[in-house]
């Protein structure tokens, strides 16, 4: 401890004795403008210095301002008692206005903030009153002034500490906080050209350099702009820069009775200067503290910002292999599910467990897509192409595709679609997709030998409603406000009793509402079922009515070469027994060097490829291939975003089917493909 005592030591001395020097050297130069008295100055930047000394080094430097008040009054004052009750007065002085400065203001940082700027004001205003206060009465009682003269004494002594702690200790911490120029060419350009002006603008109020200065018009506020301009445009260190330029070209000037605030004295000319200093101080210092306020909340809202964007890009990335990944499994599934089916000796039990083997894979694979969805319409980034629809014709082709399970659930299903005008602008797809949520919803929801109905009308010119009512559980009036929000399904029985994850209906909203329509949903309570309506835009029908996809059953196209990629091999085994059972030649590979060495063998009609492979991918796979032989393929991937789709066309795909790869889907595929090569051709 003693070792630490002694280091400590060490290196504070050369503080205090540097302090000393420092202090004595501009109290002696300060009091050069002592009119009143002459231990009373009112410009006094010892003070400021003194302040800035305890807030950056700490109390222990309180010596060397004990040693230079002392010795500064001691040469004016040549007594002792004085000189040492004056020293006591502006130590004390120093250490009352940093304590409340570091209790109340922050401390060093007490520039960073405008709240913290006046505390400092009103801190340095009342700590201040101890030095003129020990000061005044001191020189009274040893015979240096007046009494009557006490109250101009102690005014220009408190005005005098005060206006040097608000100029003169700004700068000094703020140059010791962050001494390095953070600034780049441009801006220090700037700065040096801002101190130039202000400079300018300084000497033709107070230099004398054009008339207006000796005749003492009001015209300091001409600097005030370039002040504020200063705090708005750079930082704080550089406004009290700017301050304490002014107020050195305004003392010099006010001495040389030039400027607007010359009076019948010496003092009184520069009681009003050191005034109007103050307060520009005051107010500069708290605009350039309020613009950095405003500069870091904006930096933290940009990196938060970055943040989450970072977050929102990882989480798209870990859904889209997530989806990879749960989809890749179900396809050699539905695959299989697919021949067994064509099997002509199968029991009952077999059928229906096949169909329960499809019906969970299909539902699994809406659940992915719901998930991806969300994160679609969550970012923005859901791509619509609209086109006039026939919306009876959607809503009849998915009660046809629902039939099945409404069926097994002993639902009636009851079609009441009277609106005349019933074609919309719609993506074919999506607004299927908000029919499709609402009917599994309804079915999902109501109980067996329940009833959904289904209408349409035209409540307004132009409006298509499209209503579906359901005998359901309903729902209650607190679960109604959150209807729709992602993941919500009310309390945790439902969630239990019938599952899923909530997101049909967030999704169908949103669509709605991306197809310049309404979705709202109406009930009575539990038990008493539910209604959600549609309200959508209608207009005038095309000709040719858009088809919506259907199950096919034509015949198989004619035999192709196909050239099978997927790494998977569960999957790569049953496409292959799938395309080869009707009646294609297929060549199953697991990596893109097997593919290109077995494409520059042979020749296929048509390429079938994963876009994930171990050793490339199946986009570089397309274009080579396609390069080589001009081949059309068809991407089969279980990255189903809209990016991904994009990409594998852009290579060379024709198609880009998302796993798990129906049976129809894949046939109606290469059908597409190969129909659309006979008619280039």
């Amino acid at each position: 401890m003693a070792r630490a005592l002694k280091s400590r030591l060490v290196r504070t001395l050369p503080a205090i004795g540097i302090l000393t020097v420092v202090y004595f050297a501009t109290g002696k130069l300060a009091l050069k403008l002592a009119f009143l008295n002459a231990s009373t100055s009112p410009v006094w930047p010892p003070a400021g210095i003194a302040l800035a000394a305890l807030l950056v080094f700490g109390y222990r430097t309180w010596p060397g301002i004990f040693l230079g008040a002392f010795l500064v009054n001691l040469t004016i004052t040549h007594n002792v008692a004085t000189s040492l009750c004056i020293a006591t007065g502006n130590t004390l002085e120093a250490v009352c206005c940093v304590w409340l400065v570091n209790r109340f203001a922050s401390g060093t940082r007490v520039f960073d903030r405008a709240q913290d700027v006046f505390k400092f004001a009103f801190a340095v205003m009342i700590g201040t009153v101890v030095s003129p206060t020990f000061g005044a009465t001191s020189l009274a009682l040893g015979g240096f002034a007046n009494w009557a003269h006490y109250g101009a004494i102690w005014l220009t002594w408190w005005l005098g500490d005060t206006t040097g702690d608000l100029v003169v200790a700004p700068l000094i911490i703020l140059w010791s906080i962050t001494p390095t120029w953070r600034l780049n060419h441009r801006e220090t350009a700037e700065v040096i050209l801002l101190l130039i002006l202000l400079a300018f603008l300084g000497e033709t109020v107070f230099g004398g350099w054009l008339p207006i200065s000796a005749k003492n018009y009001p015209i300091s506020f001409i600097c005030g702009p370039i002040v504020i301009w200063t705090a708005f445009r750079f930082a704080q260190r550089e406004t009290a820069t700017g301050i304490f330029i002014l107020s050195a070209i305004a003392i010099w000037g006010t001495l040389r009775h030039l400027g607007p605030f010359i009076m019948e004295t010496q003092n009184q000319s520069l009681l009003i200067l050191q005034t109007s200093t103050a307060v520009l101080a005051i107010t500069a210092m708290a605009l350039a503290a309020g613009v950095a306020e405003r500069r870091r909340a904006e930096e933290a809202i940009e990196q938060q910002k970055a943040t989450v964007e970072a977050a929102n890009r990882t989480k798209d990335n870990f859904l889209a292999m997530l989806s990879h990944e749960l989809r890749t499994p179900l396809t050699p599934v539905l695959a299989a599910v697919d021949v067994l089916e064509t099997e002509p000796t199968q029991s009952e039990d077999s059928k229906a467990a096949l169909a329960m083997i499809r019906r969970n894979v299909e539902l699994e694979s809406q659940l992915i897509d719901d998930l991806l969805d969300l994160t679609r319409i969550t970012r923005d980034k859901l791509q619509l192409k609209f086109d006039p629809i026939d919306a009876h014709q959607a809503i009849t082709n998915v009660v046809e595709i629902c039939a099945t399970e409404t069926a097994a659930r002993k639902l009636r299903v009851n079609l009441d679609l009277r609106a005349g005008a019933h074609h919309v602008a719609a993506d074919t797809t999506k607004f299927q997709q908000i029919i499709w949520n609402l009917l599994k919803n309804a079915i999902k929801f109501t109980r067996e030998d329940g009833e959904i109905s289904i209408s349409s009308v035209n409540p307004a010119p132009q409006t298509l409603a499209i209503s579906m009512r359901d005998t359901g559980v309903g729902i209650e009036p607190e679960v109604m406000e959150r209807m729709f929000n992602p993941f919500e399904q009310g309390d945790r029985s439902f969630q239990r009793g019938f599952g899923g994850l909530g997101l049909g209906l967030a999704i169908s909203k949103s669509l709605a509402q991306a197809h310049g329509g309404t979705l709202d949903a109406q009930s009575e309570g539990p038990g008493s079922g539910s209604t959600f309506t549609l309200t959508i835009k209608t207009v005038p029908p095309r000709q040719r009515a858009t088809r919506f996809p259907r199950a096919s059953a034509e015949s198989p196209p004619r035999p192709l070469r196909i050239l099978l990629v997927d790494d998977h091999q569960d999957t790569c085994s049953a496409l292959e027994r799938l395309l080869t059972r009707r009646g294609h030649l297929v060549a199953p590979m697991h990596n893109m060097r097997s593919a290109m060495e077995a494409g520059a063998r042979n020749q296929f009609d048509l390429l079938i490829s994963d876009i994930a492979l171990p050793d490339g991918s199946g986009t570089e796979l397309m274009t080579c291939l396609h390069a080589i032989s001009g081949i059309r393929g068809i991407a089969i991937s279980g990255f189903g975003m809209n990016g991904d789709i994009q990409k594998s066309l852009q290579a060379g795909f024709s198609e880009h089917l998302v796993k798990p790869v129906k049976l129809e889907r894949l046939e109606a595929a290469i059908e597409s493909v190969m129909r659309s090569e006979t008619v280039s051709s």
